[in-house]
């Protein structure tokens, strides 16, 4: 287990890269994520991980260190991306997010509480977007293939949440049961 010196450390540069727009290189994300990974799974839970692995190296430090059972990709196009997250502005004294297609503020550019001005954050700026988008596809098209040859990888494509998560949500729900089956006639010796 990380110290949570350690992990405090790898919080500011988790942080930073993201401000920054950058992908956050794989030795910061692997030691966040499995110091709590390995810490869960010897207690006997069950993880659910959103957004890791997402590099090979990720992959392989994963499966060092537990087997996974199931994945899911969720592909969006990198338009739909851009547009929803270049349409966010906050209000940076509070944290109060705003979005202009489905939760926008009552008066343009202004905070609804205090009146102040809103900005964008640099990495919702849609070239900021962009660019970590390719990064990200370039660096996700090998783990794909990766699960897929393991045959632990389903694929969901779409554009709006509503549509795609009725079909992950039925998907998961039956492998789910089918994988409390399987351990349900292990222990009955069936």
């Amino acid at each position: 287990m990380v110290s949570s010196q350690y992990l405090n450390i790898y919080s500011f540069l988790y942080n930073q890269y993201t401000i920054a727009g950058s992908l956050v290189p794989d030795d910061v994300m692997i030691k966040m994520v499995m110091s709590d990974a390995v810490e869960a799974i010897k207690n006997g839970q069950s993880l659910l991980l959103d957004g890791f692995p997402r590099t090979m190296e990720q992959a392989v430090a994963l499966d060092k260190n537990l087997d996974v059972d199931l994945v899911i990709n969720l592909c969006v196009p990198n338009e739909t991306i851009i547009e929803r997250i270049s349409d966010r502005w906050i209000h940076p004294a509070s944290g109060r997010v705003y979005s202009y297609s489905y939760q926008p503020p009552k008066v343009k550019g202004l905070d609804d509480e205090t009146g102040e001005e809103l900005v964008q954050r640099d990495d919702d700026k849609p070239e900021s977007v962009l660019n970590r988008l390719n990064k990200y596809d370039n660096v996700t098209k090998p783990l794909v293939k990766y699960y897929e040859e393991k045959g632990v990888i389903q694929t969901f494509r779409g554009t709006e949440s509503d549509v795609i998560y009725p079909e992950v949500q039925k998907w998961l729900g039956h492998q789910l049961a089918e994988a409390e089956m399987d351990r349900l006639q292990f222990e009955h010796g069936q």
